[in-house]
């Protein structure tokens, strides 16, 4: 159990930026185009399972990929995962996963997955110049 003063004392700290989090112009490009490829792919992912399974069911099919990709991201990915991958395999594994996600939206017919998977590349081109800068 956490006492009061140490919350308290917790709350005031600042927030550390280490080499994972890039500052100015171009580190907040990359966060927000990260972001955007985030929710991105999770609407891929529900539009591509909405498109397996005719009728009712492809709605279903649709929530359960776009679930299975948030668990996975979650687990995996996100900034406060207990297991998130290490940093040269990260953006890679992001980079996979967007693209995938994108172009199999391609494939079921949304022209604009394809504009997803080279956002993507986009995006870890920049988070590896970012690394190399800072």
């Amino acid at each position: 159990m956490t006492s009061d003063a140490t919350r308290r004392r917790d709350a005031r700290r600042p927030v550390p930026h280490g080499p994972g989090v890039p500052t100015g112009p171009w580190g907040a490009l990359h966060a927000a185009l990260a972001f955007l490829l985030e929710v991105a792919a999770l609407g891929a992912s529900w539009y591509v399972g909405s498109r397996l399974v005719p009728g009712a069911g492809g709605a279903v099919a649709g929530l359960v990929l776009a679930a299975t990709f948030a668990v996975a991201w979650g687990l995996f990915m996100a900034p406060k995962a207990r297991r998130r991958i290490a940093w040269p395999w990260r953006p890679l594994m992001a980079l996979a996963a967007f693209a995938a996600a994108g172009l199999a939206a391609a494939a079921c017919g949304l022209p604009l997955g394809v504009a997803l998977a080279v956002l993507a590349l986009a995006d870890t081109v920049l988070a590896f110049w970012l690394r190399r800068k800072y």
